[in-house]
C-alpha cells in the first residue's frame, strides 16, 4: 500500500531548518572488528566490498543520551531557544531502543533540554522508514495546532546485540542519533510531499521471521523505485530536476543498479556515508542532510531523499529551495 502526502494545507509549508548528530566515538573499520572478534572475515570483506566499511559504536552510551545530544548540539549551533520548539517527536528502528518503562526517551530529552512542549511521543512502527513518519507527525500537528512553528524530529538507535552489526552482505550498522528542526513556513527550504509504501505482510520483519530475508531481498528496490516515483509525482518537477539523492546508507550496489535503472547520473548519488557512517537506522536521512543535503538546497538544488527497512516500509520525501520561482 502506497500512502502519500500532498504540500498539505496550501496556507502554510514545512521545511528542515537544521540538522545535527550524535555518532559516537571514532570510526571503526568493520574488517578490523570482525578480526578482532572472530567474526566470518569473508562476510566483512563482502560488507566493505558492497561499499560499508566504517560505522560507529556506543558500547557504553544510551540511547537517550545519544538523543540527548544530537538535540542539544542542533539548539546550540542553530541558536534556538528550547521554548521555540513545541513538539518533540521521537522515531526509532529497535523496538528497545528505548528506557524502561516507565521512562520515556522524549520526556528525559525535554526535561535535559528545558523544552515545555505542546505534544511529544514516538514513531516506530516503520523501523527505519520512521523517520518519514515522524516528519509527517509534525505536519499534521501543524495542521492541527496554528500556534505550532517549530518542532524537533529526533532518532535514536544502537544495534541489540554485535552479533546483528552486520546486515546481510551489503551493510553495517550504525550507532547514533540525529535531530532535525522543522519549522513553519521555513524561508530556507521547503519539504514536498512524502511518499510512504507499506507491506503488511512483512511487518515482523527479516530478523523475527528469517522466511521473510529472501522475499526483502528480491522486493526491496522496486518498492524502493515505488516509493519514488509516488514522491516525485506529488511535485511539478520530474525525476531529472534533482540534482542530489540522499540514500538509505548501505548497499552501494543496488543504489547504483537503481540509479541506472531509472537514468539518474551517477554522481547525483551522495554515497561517501555509505562507506564513511554505515547504516544508523532512522538517522540515515538527517545525517544525510546535515552533510550534504542542506547545503545543496541552499545552493537552489532540489534534494531527494530516501528510506528503506526490513518489514516490508519506504519512503521517499523531496526538499526544495523556497527562493525559486518554480519551487
Amino acid at each position: 500500500m502506497t500512502t502519500t502526502s500532498s504540500q498539505a494545507s496550501r496556507d502554510f509549508w514545512i521545511g528542515i531548518d537544521a540538522v545535527a548528530y550524535e555518532l559516537p566515538g571514532l570510526p571503526v573499520d568493520i574488517e578490523a572488528w570482525a578480526a578482532e572478534r572472530d567474526y566470518p572475515a569473508q562476510r566483512a570483506a563482502a560488507i566493505a566490498h558492497s561499499g560499508s566499511r566504517y560505522f560507529h559504536m556506543a558500547l557504553d552510551t544510551s540511547e537517550t543520551d545519544l538523543a540527548i545530544a544530537a538535540a542539544g548540539r542542533l539548539l546550540d549551533t542553530a541558536r534556538v531557544h528550547p521554548s521555540d520548539i513545541g513538539a518533540i517527536v521521537h522515531v526509532h528502528t529497535q523496538q528497545f531502543s528505548v528506557p524502561p518503562a516507565p521512562r520515556s526517551l522524549p520526556h528525559e530529552l525535554a526535561a535535559q533540554l528545558g523544552i515545555e512542549p505542546l505534544w511529544l511521543g514516538s514513531v516506530a512502527q516503520l523501523n527505519c522508514v520512521s523517520v518519514a513518519a515522524g516528519i509527517e507527525t509534525v505536519r499534521a500537528l501543524m495542521r492541527r495546532y496554528p500556534q505550532l512553528d517549530a518542532a524537533l524530529v529526533v532518532s535514536s538507535d544502537r544495534v541489540y546485540g554485535e552479533d546483528y552489526r552486520m546486515r546481510q552482505m551489503t551493510g553495517v550498522q550504525c550507532d547514533g542519533a540525529a535531530a532535525m528542526l522543522i519549522a513553519r513556513n521555513s524561508t530556507k527550504n521547503r519539504l514536498g510531499g512524502i511518499a510512504i509504501e507499506t507491506h503488511a505482510k512483512w511487518h515482523r520483519g527479516s530478523d523475527t521471521v528469517a522466511a521473510n530475508e529472501a522475499d526483502l531481498i528480491m522486493m526491496e528496490w522496486p518498492y524502493t523505485r515505488k516509493a519514488i516515483d509516488a514522491a516525485v509525482a506529488l511535485e511539478p518537477h520530474a525525476l531529472d530536476a534533482y540534482e542530489l539523492v540522499l540514500p538509505h546508507n548501505a548497499d552501494l550496489p543496488g543504489w547504483n543498479a537503481l540509479c541506472r535503472a531509472m537514468r539518474v547520473p551517477a554522481e547525483r548519488l551522495y554515497a561517501e556515508n555509505i562507506h564513511a557512517r554505515g547504516h544508523a537506522c532512522c538517522s540515515d536521512f538527517p545525517i544525510n542532510l546535515a552533510d550534504v543535503g542542506l547545503d545543496a538546497v541552499a545552493h537552489g538544488h532540489r534534494v531527494l531523499g530516501v528510506m528503506q527497512s526490513n518489514c516490508g516500509a519506504y519512503a521517499a520525501a523531496t526538499l526544495h529551495p523556497v527562493g525559486r520561482h518554480d519551487a
